[in-house]
């Protein structure tokens, strides 16, 4: 082969060889960018769509059943629940479900409902939901296993205790929505985002597969609202147990002094908020808030805010002296003294007349110091006005007009009686402006809305916060609450080795039975953590030195027993 020939077939082969380069690397490009076009589809696929789709293919197999309208849950201050407190199991038959006489007897045992009462509400064609009242998860099981029959669980709105149900309240089960308590004054937040689905996994025929049970499907991404109140737990079931094991009706309130929060509240009797619809026609008032629902007559606890008014007008000192001979007439009508059977207290300085609760001396001083005046300090106190704590059932109260008080009326009013009415919240907010040295700190019952994941959305403490009366004149006030605890009307109410103080009342007040007398004890101690306000008011059981006192002596022992 010449030389020409040689650098022919040389040529040849380059070209050859950079045309089988050329066609390697359009290949390699082209599956790369068939592999890249994979990738971001599969990327697409499983990333960007992979929930949308896995959605969709959930759904295929997924039936829903229904739709439950949740709520928020509502919290004490140590975000312990006082909603949503306990879980059930409900046993769930679908229509047209095959039991035998063995599965009836086991769904007997596993409900606590009888056989012959299952079969009727079987009979009717319906979805079934029956309450699991004894739960064996092997009997479960063995239930399970028919088609149509499946298990769900759900959290109990409401505990059987019913703790705090006034301040809780209840709702509307059909609706959903809130008819009292924080519940209604709350019932857009609670209510918010708050929708379940329930729903079952089908097989390729559309029937419920025995054995998996009821799925609940809830939108996590949406934001969910809860409350947190300034109750106590702890504090709220002492306050309950005391009333309950006494037989008591009435309310007791708990404040923290410094803050103004409401620890307790309480109203007797209690209802069933799973059955409301059991109280609708009863004359017993098991519905009513009664600590801001109530106004009464508040009897001699009124002395507190009377005794700030003679004394912010210097009308009287705690060393004058006055004469009580067991009455005194206003025009034709006789006002008694609790001292009436013994002819009197007779002489006796304004300090002692605190303490013993005489009714003749302050009505005496009363008179001195006018009814404008009075009227004045008493709106100080907020005496006629809401507290605000977000009840929206929370009343006023009444306090009299400037013409009641110019006649005789005073005299009514200066002893707690008459047109004056009053909350229990009230008296504990006058009283607490004692024990802060003539400040009023506000009171408040709920304190955060968070989110599920304690987040704050909002802070509710919007308080104002105002001097009501001089420190000097809150001193002389408290000096005469702790001889009344030591060795006045309230002596049942001493706690030993422990600073309180205190004003008994017995108000006498309309019942449901005529005329009746109510119980009356309001007061502060100081505690491990904090100092404490309590008032008390038990309906129809005459004297608040002989029923109330040691009521509030009970529960600042058990308060102090726990650290409190």
């Amino acid at each position: 082969m010449d030389k020409n020939e040689k650098e022919n077939v040389s040529t040849r082969k380059n070209k050859y060889t950079c045309v089988r380069k050329k066609r390697i690397f359009t290949i390699f490009i082209t599956v790369s960018f068939v592999l890249c076009l994979l990738i971001v589809r599969l990327f697409y696929i499983q990333i960007i769509k992979g929930q949308d789709y896995s959605k969709r293919a959930f759904e295929q197999w997924f039936k829903v059943i229904e739709t439950i309208a949740d709520r928020g849950r509502i919290y004490d201050r140590n975000r312990k629940l006082l909603t949503n407190m306990t879980k059930k199991k409900y046993l769930i038959l679908e229509p047209g479900i095959s039991l035998d006489s063995h599965s009836i007897d086991v769904i007997q045992e596993l409900t606590n409902i009888g056989k012959n009462e299952i079969i009727g509400i079987m009979s009717k064609g319906n979805r079934v939901e029956l309450p699991i009242e004894n739960y064996n998860e092997e009997l479960i099981m063995e239930i399970l296993r028919n088609k149509g029959a499946a298990s769900v669980e759900r959290f109990e709105r409401y505990d059987e205790k019913g703790l705090a149900s006034h301040v809780v309240g209840y709702i509307n089960k059909s609706k959903n929505t809130g008819v009292s308590g924080l519940e209604k004054s709350f019932n857009k937040e609670l209510g918010e985002n708050r929708e379940k689905r329930v729903g079952a996994i089908l097989d390729a025929q559309n029937r419920i597969i025995p054995g998996f049970g009821y799925i609940v499907m809830e939108e996590k991404e949406k934001l969910k609202k809860n409350i947190i109140t300034t109750l106590d737990i702890d504090i709220q079931k002492i306050c309950e147990d005391e009333l309950d094991k006494n037989k008591y009706l009435g309310s007791i309130v708990v404040l923290d002094s410094k803050s103004g929060k409401i620890l307790a509240m309480t109203s007797r009797p209690n209802y069933n908020q799973n059955d409301v619809g059991a109280h609708l026609n009863s004359n017993e008032k098991e519905l009513f808030n009664k600590a801001v629902q109530i106004s009464y007559p508040p009897g001699s606890v009124f002395k507190v805010v009377v005794t700030a008014a003679l004394l912010e007008n210097d009308v009287i000192d705690l060393n004058d002296k006055l004469v009580c001979n067991g009455y005194e007439m206003l025009g034709v009508n006789m006002i008694k003294c609790n001292s009436y059977e013994r002819g009197g207290h007779g002489e006796l300085t304004f300090e002692d007349a605190f303490s013993l609760s005489c009714n003749s001396a302050f009505i005496q001083a009363t008179q001195t110091l006018g009814g404008e005046k009075l009227l004045e300090t008493a709106k100080k106190f907020g005496i006629g006005e809401k507290t605000g704590i977000m009840l929206k059932e929370e009343t006023k109260g009444i306090l009299p007009s400037d013409d009641y008080v110019k006649g005789p009326g005073i005299g009514n009013i200066a002893i707690g009686q008459g047109t004056v009415q009053v909350t229990p919240l009230q008296v504990a907010r006058f009283t607490n402006v004692i024990a802060n040295d003539g400040i009023d700190v506000g009171v408040r019952l709920v304190d955060r809305l968070v989110d599920d994941n304690n987040k704050t959305l909002i802070d509710y403490d919007n308080r104002k916060i105002e001097r009501v009366i001089s420190s000097d004149t809150s001193n002389k006030i408290k000096r005469m609450m702790k001889k009344v605890v030591e060795s006045g009307t309230g002596k049942r109410a001493n706690i030993k080795g422990v600073e309180s103080y205190g004003k008994t009342g017995s108000a006498e007040a309309v019942g449901k039975n005529g005329e009746t007398v109510h119980a009356w004890f309001t007061g502060f101690f100081l505690g491990e953590k904090s100092e404490y306000v309590v008032t008390i008011i038990v309906e129809d059981k005459g004297s608040g030195g002989r029923i109330a006192t040691p009521l509030f002596k009970d529960i600042a022992e058990r308060m102090l027993d726990m650290g409190m």
